[in-house]
């Protein structure tokens, strides 16, 4: 049975998050198909009291130690949900970290950090593609996050910043992929004022970008592009740092803001729930006292703690 356990590293000042082991089973090839496998949500008691200043994920095969780096492609995504904070645009708990294969690993400067208290409470969820067509019996994550201790004096505190193209909360985000060009877009509201500092985001295949406009103006404010290979298969997408003070990028209360996925499906026919995309990044707020509170008696944020890390099955 998965379980997981976390190392505090004093030295390097990284916490380590290490979950396993999971059975990624083999799948046929050749037939178009992206079968996901879900992971159960494993509760993790946050070790220290300070900021988390970025995070990288990677997986291994056998001893969560030793064994060999496993393919980033397995990754559908790996995330770590706060059950302590609520997320700025929607009524469902903070996600502290998402991570998809087509997702680098991401460092905050010095001096900058998400503030976590000691005993936070957070789930690590997770499901993997087989790339290989082998069955791998004993797969590892091992989630690291350098953190800053609560001593370090003059910290930013920021927080992550998350819209989605398709957000339903309790249920899956993904949408079903129409052959050809498509796009698909939403809008928001910000609740308060503050600077994005930099910007990810997160995609499925036959994706070509996702960016983020003032839906005021038409304005495109941040625009993030794939690369991907000969037939449409997702490789990576772009992140954009801004900086502070005048680079930060600014965004409005009471503003009304657009985010627009763009895909491209060579493949003839509907890829069903094969769209998604999210824009995730680190956001310094005016006045982090003007964050929504969680309501953990919201029947939304009931619904999304219910169904993190259960989703549909998707191609």
């Amino acid at each position: 049975m998965a379980s997981s356990g976390v190392q505090v590293d004093t030295a390097h000042q990284e916490i380590r998050i290490v979950a396993g082991p999971f059975r990624v089973a083999a799948m046929a090839h050749g037939s178009g198909e992206m079968t996901m496998m879900d992971t159960p949500v494993l509760s993790v008691a946050w070790p220290v009291t300070g900021w988390v200043r970025g995070y990288s994920v990677k997986l291994c095969d056998g001893d969560a130690a030793k064994g060999a780096a496993l393919p980033q492609g397995m990754v559908h995504h790996v995330g770590l949900a706060n059950y302590s904070r609520r997320e700025l645009l929607y009524p469902m708990v903070e996600r502290l970290m998402a991570v998809g294969k087509e997702t680098p690993g991401v460092l905050l400067p010095g001096g900058v950090g998400v503030p976590l208290e000691k005993n936070d409470t957070l789930g690590l969820y997770s499901a993997f593609h087989d790339v290989s067509g082998k069955t791998v019996e004993h797969a590892y994550v091992i989630v690291t996050l350098p953190w800053i201790p609560e001593s370090h004096g003059r910290t930013i505190n920021v927080m992550p910043f998350f819209a989605d193209v398709n957000c339903v909360v309790g249920g899956t985000s993904a949408w079903d992929l129409p052959p050809g060009k498509s796009e698909k877009k939403a809008e928001f509201t910000m609740p308060l004022s503050g600077a994005m500092l930099a910007i990810g985001g997160h995609m499925h295949d036959y994706a070509v970008s996702v960016r983020l406009e003032d839906a005021e103006n038409g304005k495109t404010l941040v625009k993030l592009k794939t690369t991907r290979t000969a037939d449409g298969h997702l490789v990576t997408l772009g992140q954009r740092v801004f900086g502070f003070h005048e680079e930060a990028l600014p965004l409005l209360a009471q503003h009304r803001y657009r985010i627009v996925a763009e895909y491209y499906n060579p493949t003839g026919h509907v890829v069903r729930q094969g769209g998604m995309a999210s824009m995730a990044g680190a956001f310094l707020p005016d006045d982090v006292r003007q964050w929504p509170k969680l309501d953990p008696l919201n029947a939304d944020v009931q619904r999304d703690i219910a169904s993190v890390g259960s989703h549909d099955m998707v191609q």
